[in-house]
């Protein structure tokens, strides 16, 4: 599958050859003392919306992962620095208080940032990560430009990205000198000590270059143990205080008021799941790996007490495994007074959460909020993605949740796996609404490079076809389903158009055409429109019967970030928001009023959904909400026969 440039397989003796004179070309002999990291914007010019930045509504996670190789480095005794550009440009936006779409330039905003830092810091050594695909338009741009006006300091890059799809980057970037794959905490000083005569190349792993159209791979792993994991990153270069203030981090960031200073941390890597869509085993290997107890808890209260830190989110893809320890984590942070309040945005595997003893240490260290990983409510699509997890163990945890209702608890479901047909869709909807949690974050299958499930669906030819895939042409438009730049905003605010023809489904695709037969293969095209369905369904209907008052608030806080922050012109998140106004404060404002009447007025996107659902402006006018909506609306919970909703005519091939 290398296009542009051939994997190699050489005598190694061939490949060291190889590496030393690459080496060679490119230092002449000069140690490297001097290192200077970048993260690159997370999305290009392309798709970066002004406007979401201004609102503080994007993404500003700190640079974690390259802050730990910035302390492994500088206890070696390299100078270091770490240069956040997405942080930087949305300071900048926030900075300039008289700033606006036409007079604000996202390019040359990055260029100069970066240049003032190469200048100021005089770098032997320029490396750029990328975590997400997502990115990889953004990351391309900066790598390029480095290399065009800075062509005598070497180029390494690194991150997830890259290790999942080496080939396909290198064959893309173009001037890119060195590739450190996977966790660098060992490897990236090994191959600096290789680099400057510390060590022998034959010493080299982890690491990849390319040297015209051959690419050399050097796949030995050094995996970082328990006393390697356990330093903190290098806050001091990190501006950790700040990160919060220009944006958001995690996905209870809305819950917690204007003052609140989050930011982020890990107390272990890897997952013990095997699910077919993720490529966290693919980073860090089949097993969980473990920072100490102390150096968590030590972290914890460096953030809390040096850097004014209210709140972190755990960027643990398995933070319960390993049950005393967790247990024990949890009451270490009580006993030694740390104040934080936490969430885990990654979630959390649901038969941990059978066991009350952990989720009662959870609550008392501070937990607010955290997703558990369901996806499926089918059990043959779960044994499919080898979910680590059955429909009981799912209940059973939200059983034990609903004990704690201080924990803002939401689902993580996906639809479009391969061969999942509507009756499968629909046992994950009456999952969803069996176990009764707070939200459910619905995304549509997007499979990664490097995780089975692209694989598979590779030689099943379910990829780049014109039916029957996943991968659109929008998707420089928006690659994915959640996020800042979702495919669902795209869809509201016409960046992306219908693939459903309006005029064969009389307005919408729920249109009372009623199909009998549910155990077929939606079409790639309708996939937009179920997510659409399932999102009110699992979500704002239930909204209609909430009666607790501390999820009343909870509902009332969280919609009322998004309403103002994320989607200001989403009418069915206005409407919404203005019933937990109704229920929460006993009135809806005027303001949440107008805002509707503007949304419809302006948007037939939203016209079109407010009459599938009987949805009305008067209903806030009146502040007279329905209690449930039938024939067409709002559905109930989930009884008996899915055959009495309604689908679209011909929706499978």
């Amino acid at each position: 599958m290398v296009d542009l440039a051939r994997k190699l397989e050489l005598d190694e003796g061939i490949k060291y050859t190889a590496a030393k004179n690459h080496f060679d070309n490119l230092f002449n002999g000069k140690k490297v003392k001097r290192i200077l990291f970048f993260n690159p914007p997370d999305v290009d010019e392309e798709i970066f919306d002004y406007n979401i930045a201004k609102r503080g509504r994007a993404n500003n996670y700190p640079s974690y992962g390259l802050g730990i190789l910035t302390t492994q480095l500088m206890n070696k005794n390299y100078e270091v620095d770490v240069c956040n550009l997405n942080h930087e440009i949305l300071k900048r936006i926030y900075d300039h208080k008289n700033s606006n779409e036409k007079n604000f330039n996202f390019v040359e905003t990055w260029n100069d940032i970066l240049n003032n830092k190469i200048k100021e810091f005089k770098p032997d050594l320029i490396g750029v990560s990328c975590l997400f695909s997502v990115t990889h338009n953004s990351f391309k741009k900066v790598c390029s430009y480095i290399k065009n006006n800075y062509q005598e300091i070497p180029l390494l890059i690194g991150g997830v990205h890259v290790s999942h799809d080496i080939y396909g980057v290198m064959n893309d970037l173009e001037g890119v000198d060195l590739v450190s794959l996977f966790e660098g905490d060992r490897a990236l000083p090994n191959l600096l000590e290789v680099i400057n005569g510390e060590k022998k190349v034959e010493d080299l792993a982890q690491f990849a270059f390319k040297s015209g159209k051959d690419i050399y791979v050097f796949e030995e792993r050094m995996v970082p143990n328990s006393e390697d994991m356990s330093i903190m990153p290098a806050y001091h270069k990190m501006d950790i205080k700040n990160h919060s203030k220009f944006g958001i981090i995690g996905s209870w960031h809305g819950m917690l008021g204007d003052d609140a200073v989050v930011s982020t941390c890990q107390s272990n890597r890897g997952c013990r799941a095997a699910c077919t869509f993720c490529n966290v085993r693919t980073y860090h290997g089949k097993t969980v790996r473990h920072k100490t107890v102390d150096a968590v808890v030590d972290e914890l209260l460096c953030l809390q007490n040096d850097y004014g830190v209210t709140h972190i989110v755990w960027l643990d893809d398995d933070l319960l495994k390993d049950k005393e320890r967790t247990i024990h984590m949890f009451n270490e942070m009580v006993r030694r007074n740390v104040k934080l309040t936490w969430d885990a945005t990654n979630g959390v595997i649901a038969h941990s959460l059978k066991q009350r003893e952990v989720v009662d240490a959870m609550h008392k260290s501070g937990c607010i909020g955290l997703h558990i990983g369901i996806e499926s409510g089918n059990p043959e699509i779960l044994k499919q993605i080898r979910k680590p997890g059955t429909v009981e163990t799912f209940l059973k945890a939200s059983e034990v949740l609903s004990e704690f209702p201080e924990i803002n608890c939401r689902a993580l479901l996906m639809l479009g796996f391969p061969k999942e047909t509507l009756s499968m869709i629909f046992d994950t909807i009456e999952l969803a609404e069996n176990m009764n949690l707070d939200w459910n974050n619905l995304s549509v299958l997007q499979p990664w490079k490097g995780t089975p499930i692209y694989e598979q669906m590779s030689d099943e030819g379910l990829l780049g076809m014109e039916e029957g895939t996943l991968k659109t042409e929008d998707n420089e438009k928006a690659p994915y389903q959640l996020g800042t730049y979702s495919r669902q905003r795209a869809i509201e605010t016409g960046k992306i158009q219908s693939n459903i023809d309006l005029n064969d489904l009389k307005g919408s695709f729920l249109d009372k055409l009623e199909i009998a037969n549910f155990d077929i293969v939606p079409k790639a095209t309708i996939l937009d429109d179920l997510w659409f369905y399932m999102n009110v369904r699992v979500n704002f209907s239930k909204l209609l019967r909430e009666n607790r008052p501390i999820k009343i608030k909870q509902q009332y806080q969280w919609l009322n970030y998004v309403s103002n922050k994320t989607a200001p012109d989403n009418g069915m998140i206005i409407y919404f928001y203005a019933l937990m106004q109704k229920k929460y404060l006993g009135k809806v404002d005027l303001k949440t009023k107008q805002r509707l009447k503007e949304s419809l007025n302006d948007s037939e996107y939203w016209q079109e959904k407010f009459n599938m659902f009987n949805l009305k402006l008067e209903h806030l006018e009146s502040e007279l909400f329905p209690n449930f909506i039938d024939n067409g609306g709002i559905p109930s919970n989930f009884e008996g026969d899915p055959s009495r909703f309604y689908f679209p005519k011909d929706p499978v091939n």
